[in-house]
């Protein structure tokens, strides 16, 4: 009987909508954005619950063990730069020649 109030009341209370935003989608674009959210918030469950875990092992370990990491250091990639210091430079010599140096503008 009140299903779009009922609707309109859960995106604003958790996406700050006005009734005009919530207007402007079709039933379709609602779904997909209910489930975003739910999606989400299992996301964050999931995460709470792993975080919990970790707590409790922590806690509970036996002397000398280690502690478990709550959060998984990530190494960062490295990979070559996509211009090599001397093909920069050769670039440079090129673009020197091409273009003649610049003048510098003074604001005298």
């Amino acid at each position: 009987m009140f299903r779009r109030e009922i609707d309109y009341a859960y995106f604003a209370a958790r996406l700050g909508w006005t009734p005009e935003q919530y207007g402007s989608l079709t039933p379709v674009q609602l779904s997909f954005v209910r489930k975003e959210l739910e999606t989400r918030t299992v996301r964050d469950s999931e995460i709470m619950q792993h975080a919990t875990e970790v707590a409790v092992a922590n806690v509970l370990r036996k002397k000398g063990r280690k502690l478990l990491e709550l959060w998984k250091k990530v190494q960062p990639e490295h990979s070559a730069p996509p211009v090599t210091k001397s093909e920069f430079d050769l670039l440079k010599k090129a673009f020197a020649s091409k273009y003649g140096k610049r003048q510098r503008i003074t604001t005298e």
